[in-house]
């Protein structure tokens, strides 16, 4: 009987990508270093710390746009954060890495940091809203200026973990993995129950707007992307059928030229003509150099 995940009609490839270069593999280490630095400068250098969290009063009032990209790199140093980080770390390395080989690189980037922005402006608008909806504690937006908020400035990953966990969650919900390596789970059920309590561990980090706006923007995702795949692959069929046409009327006039030149030799063909030769031995060497794209 074939183990769990000899069951998976993607083990193959995945085993195959192993050892190839992936974003997902870099933006791990990148949230690794964000934990280290995060450290060091709330020690050393809090100032520049804060230029990299996620605040309204700095990403929008006054335009540090890098801050919905950053603060998802910025992620606390209390102990009781690391399993919480290791999680995240281990779902972008197995779910992250085969969503990434499924939709390919740039497709996989796009949303990894469309979910980071987007929570960050679900936040921004808890932010704003803040002092209405939740009254009671406020955070001062810089030290020694005046009550803001309740809600603290975002750090942390969790926006961009749940926003590809929920999007492959959409697009495979019943394939099956093996959570932690042992335990075997379709994957929706998987995402499902990791993300209640991500999304209850992130209240406790300030990243419950950035959590909420990644589960929103991977929702629209599998919404439109059916449409957007469709739109491609119609473009694709156009594309293919012009470009078929267009090789039967180069050939029908490359037939013709080269009775001429049967009959009256190659000195005999107008500028037109030689154009349409050059042009066909373009269209019909189209493809030679790379047989397997």
């Amino acid at each position: 009987m074939p183990a769990w995940e000899d069951v998976s009609p993607y083990t193959e490839q995945q085993r195959a990508r192993a050892h190839r270069f992936s974003w997902t593999n870099l933006l791990i280490v990148l949230n690794l270093a964000g934990f280290v630095v995060t450290g060091f400068l709330n020690k050393s250098n809090p100032d520049l710390l804060q230029r990299l969290v996620f605040d309204k009063e700095f990403a929008i009032d006054r335009w540090h746009l890098w801050q919905f990209v950053t603060y998802s790199f910025v992620q606390p140093t209390h102990w009781t954060y690391i399993p919480w980080l290791v999680l995240g770390i281990y779902v972008l390395y197995t779910i992250g890495n085969e969503l990434e080989a499924e939709i390919g690189s740039a497709r996989y980037l796009t949303i990894y940091f469309a979910c980071a922005a987007y929570g960050a402006l679900t936040h921004a608008s808890l932010q704003y809203l803040g002092p209405i909806i939740a009254p009671g504690t406020y955070y001062p937006a810089t030290p020694g200026s005046p009550p803001g908020s309740p809600f603290g400035p975002a750090a942390t990953l969790c926006a961009p973990v749940l926003g590809v966990t929920w999007t492959a969650a959409f697009a495979w919900p019943r394939r099956p993995i093996l959570f932690f390596f042992f335990l075997p789970m379709r994957l929706r059920a998987a995402v499902l129950g990791v993300g209640i309590f991500w999304l209850g561990f992130s209240v406790w980090l300030d990243g419950l707007g950035a959590s909420i706006g990644a589960l929103i923007a991977a929702a629209a995702i599998s919404a439109i992307e059916p449409r957007i795949n469709r739109s491609f692959e119609r473009a694709v069929l156009r594309r293919e059928r012009d470009q078929f046409l267009e090789e039967v009327d180069v050939r029908r006039r490359t037939d013709s030229i080269l009775d001429k030149i049967t009959r009256e030799g190659m000195a005999s063909l107008s500028r037109s003509e030689r154009r349409t030769l050059k042009l066909a031995s373009r269209i019909l060497n189209r493809g030679k150099d790379h047989p397997h794209d």
